[in-house]
Order: C-alpha cells, then structure tokens, then sequence
C-alpha cells in the first residue's frame, strides 16, 4: 500500500496538485486533483478502495467510529524530499469522502525568488527592517500567503538577533532558524493557549499562522501594542477587505491604526519556468485613509490593477489570472 500512495503522490505533484479528493460511492474510488486550474478528474483503475482504507489507517482514525468526521497527518518521504500530509474524512449513509493536503516543509525560501517585481522585493525587504507592528497577508488557499511570510522570516531570523517564533496548522514550511509551535487540538493545544505560551518566551518576532477568531486578533493586537513584530494571515479578498474583516473580529479603528504596518494581498501564478506572486500592497501612508473610509486612497494599485500589469508585461502566463480578472469586473 504504501509504495501504491507513493505512485499516487508522485502522480499528482507532476500536476502541480495542492490537494488530492476522494468519493467513494458503491465500491467505486472517484480520484481529483486540485490544480491552480481548478479540479481535474483522474481517469485511472491503479487506486482503489483499499489505498483509500489504508490513508484512514495511517492519518491514525478511529475506524470503529465511521460516521464521525475526523482528520490526521503523517509525512511521507518522497524524491529525497519530506513531504506533509493532512487528510480529512467525512461519512454519510450513501458516500465516503476524503481530502488529502500535500505539502513540501523543506523549502529553501528567498524574497528575491517571490516575484520580479523589482519595486515588490524592494518592500518586501523593508518589512524585514522593521522591529514593532502587525503586518498581514491575505488571499484564498494556495496563493501563496505562508510561503511569502516564511521568507520574511527566514530573511529576519538569518541577522541571528531576533528571538523569531511560530504558531501554525499545520507547519507548512519548516526552518531550522526559528522554532515553530504545531497546533494540536486533540491535546489541548489550541490557537488561544498557543498565542498564550508563545508570549511567555520573549520572542521579538511572531507568526500567527490563520487569524480565525475574535480571541486570536486580541491577541495579535496586545502583542504588537507591546512591542512585538507580528505577523499573520487572512482570508480575504484584498486588502481592504483584511481591514473589513479585522474590524468584524471586534478590532477597532484606533488599534488598527496604531498596530498595522502592511496589508498584502496576494495570488500565486505560473510564469513560464517558475511560479510568480502578485502582490497588492497597502502601504503605511495608505493605511490611516482605507481604515477611516472603509475605501482605498485615490491612486492605490489594487490588486486587479497588479494582475493586468504582470499580465501585459509577461511576468506571468496563467489562464486562472484572467479567470481572476473577471471575478473582479463581475
């Protein structure tokens, strides 16, 4: 079985495949890759039933409680290379689905390597000068928002004089310059007595994997009015829909002025030998406007505005950014 989910991984990594889902319906394995294309189907009769009771099997499941959704996680040794898995299951009286996220932990990471965006980089560099502040990424899944914040942390953590520390789930991307703390909720472990735990240890600068909850933006308010660097991630659409959701999280005006450095909303496209991050970026002077009148500032580059550029100017050649530029104009 396993050298069956080798195959099966090393199939779906030539795809770019963030994520491998599964139905079983009437003794049939239904198999779809998620690409940056979207779902593509896996027209094949290698993987069947007993790769799908085998993942259930090493995620560590309960099997004899079958109805009750449940997930795990194990790491799988591929091409020399670990790779981190996470799969999610969920039962009802007709189908069995599962969901099986694939990610690399061991990934050299530059700022430099994000973008080509000369004058992106050159900002980028200067979040990694800065010593107090909330700074933000936000996007939808795969867009590359943990790969941009571990570059700047690993850039921060090699000057070897800052106490760097995470909080994360799952651990996407490991580095040996910093410590990171796994979320564990089986045990206990949660985002709330994480934060609380990581506080205690001094650190200079932190990584708040997901804002999730009203409790968890208090938190990252108290730790950046005290001195803190602290950075996290959003789901949102851009950036002034970060500043939209902080402000449903119960952070008011006032504290958003006094803590945010940066918001960046970003989306991840193929070039033509390498993937390529765009980058909207609202900047410090800009924050103070789109803060008080819930609008951007006359002249901002938003990130439909970033995506036709990198388009027209070939810095990227990706179908899903022109799928992207409709969304916006609907």
């Amino acid at each position: 079985m396993s050298q069956l989910l080798e195959s099966l991984i090393l199939y779906a990594l030539e795809w770019d495949t963030s994520d491998i889902h599964f139905v079983l319906k009437d003794g049939h394995l239904a198999i779809h890759f998620k690409t940056q294309l979207g779902m593509e189907p896996i027209d094949q009769d290698i993987w069947d039933t007993r790769l799908f009771e085998y993942l259930k099997y090493i995620a560590g499941f309960d099997l004899t409680n079958p109805f009750k959704p449940q997930s795990g996680q194990f790491s799988f040794q591929v091409q020399d290379s670990s790779l981190y898995c996470r799969f999610s299951y969920l039962k009802n009286k007709n189908m069995e689905t599962g969901v099986l996220r694939l990610l690399r932990t061991n990934v050299s990471l530059k700022i430099q390597e994000l973008t080509s965006n000369a004058g992106h980089i050159q900002f980028l560099n200067s979040l990694t000068k800065k010593r107090q502040g909330l700074i933000i990424t936000s996007g939808p899944t795969n867009s590359g928002k943990t790969t941009t914040l571990h570059a700047l942390l690993h850039a921060i953590a090699q000057e070897g004089i800052y106490n760097v520390m995470t909080l994360e789930d799952p651990i996407e991307i490991e580095d040996d310059l910093y410590i990171q703390l796994q979320i564990n909720e089986a045990s206990g472990f949660t985002y709330e007595r994480g934060i609380e735990e990581l506080l205690r240890h001094d650190p200079d600068v932190i990584l708040i994997g997901e804002t999730r909850n009203e409790y968890t933006a208090r938190m990252l308010i108290r730790a950046a009015l005290t001195g803190h660097l602290v950075f996290t991630t959003l789901h949102a659409k851009n950036a002034l829909e970060s500043i939209l959701r902080l402000k449903d999280l119960g952070v008011s005006d006032m504290d958003l002025k006094d803590t945010l450095s940066a918001i960046l909303s970003q989306r991840l496209y193929m070039a033509k030998d390498r993937k390529e991050c765009v980058y909207e970026i609202l900047k410090q002077e800009e924050l103070d406007y789109a803060i008080e009148h819930k609008a951007y500032p006359k002249g901002h580059r938003t990130l439909e505005k970033e995506i036709m550029d990198a388009l027209e100017s070939g810095s990227i050649d990706d179908s899903q950014a022109l799928f992207d530029l409709e969304d916006y104009q609907r």
